[in-house]
């Protein structure tokens, strides 16, 4: 059992994950809507409780409840599901404004960290965040002694990563199971490994060399298998990797920003598919 003063918690600004999924979504795939946050991913990691804080979007001048109620339900479907999960908890504002700014959000995340620090609640919290607002509140808590990490996008702000104890990067390559295209599982995961054998057990005859190193794969139901080998000398290994709504090409393009390999740059004619 984890005691008071070893339990961390993880608070969540959902507008900044949404905004950095979508940008990996558009610098790696073109496509900034291919994927959604796979919030349970996020929930791992030994954390007692998950606060999530987002907003649903205002009504338009002149918009007739009955349409603003059905422009936002599914928001309210997704957050619903969010709060389904263990642990999860779920904080709601509004999206007002021309600059569609999250009202209330911010507020109600900063109180609630301070509230749950000053009770004694945790020692320990991790904050996902990338905007200079937060800077106050996490120097205040690092003052009180909490130890506070910072989960972030590439694009975060300095004087927010400087005033946290630690930080941590989120990136496709760490986090590629935090993405989702059914809402349901992760979008992109690895799977077994094992080394022995040869890719002609497996009934593949067509190789690729890049940078010294032979090649061959299998694309099935939504499964990546590829096949490596290494030094001479060291025989074949192989990679199992779950992409079960991508295409062969946004697969093979993920695989290669995990393990860079080189790979996705030759093209997948490569690779047998079924």
């Amino acid at each position: 059992m984890i005691s008071r003063g070893d339990r961390e918690y993880l608070f969540i600004d959902g507008g900044c994950l949404r905004a950095s999924v979508r940008k990996i979504c558009q610098d790696l795939f073109g496509d900034a809507s291919a994927y959604q946050p796979h919030v349970p991913a996020l929930a791992t990691g030994g954390y007692a409780k998950i606060f999530y804080y987002d907003a649903v979007p205002g009504k338009d001048h002149e918009e007739n409840q009955a349409a603003y109620e059905a422009r936002v339900q599914p928001d309210y479907d997704r957050f619903a599901k969010i709060q389904a999960l263990d642990r999860v908890h779920v904080a709601l504002g509004q999206i007002v404004g021309a600059d569609k700014r999250q009202k209330g959000v911010d507020v109600r995340l900063a109180v609630d960290m301070m509230t749950h620090a000053f009770r004694g609640n945790i020692s320990k919290a991790t904050l996902f965040a990338g905007d200079s607002d937060f800077v106050p509140l996490v120097k205040s808590l690092v003052s009180e002694g909490l130890h506070v990490t910072l989960w972030h996008p590439p694009q975060a702000n300095a004087d927010l990563k400087g005033a946290a104890d630690s930080t941590r990067l989120f990136d496709f390559k760490t986090n590629h199971s935090c993405l989702t295209a059914d809402g349901q599982q992760s979008a992109f995961q690895i799977g077994s490994s094992g080394s022995g054998g040869h890719p002609g057990n497996d009934g593949l005859i067509n190789f690729v060399t890049v940078g010294g190193h032979e090649y061959a794969g299998r694309w099935q139901d939504g499964t990546l298998r590829i096949w490596r080998c290494g030094d001479p000398g060291t025989g074949w290994s192989y990679v199992d990797f779950f992409a079960p709504d991508a295409s062969l090409v946004r697969a093979l393009t993920a695989f290669d920003l995990i393990y860079p390999w080189g790979i996705a740059a030759v093209g997948g004619g490569w690779i047998v598919a079924n």
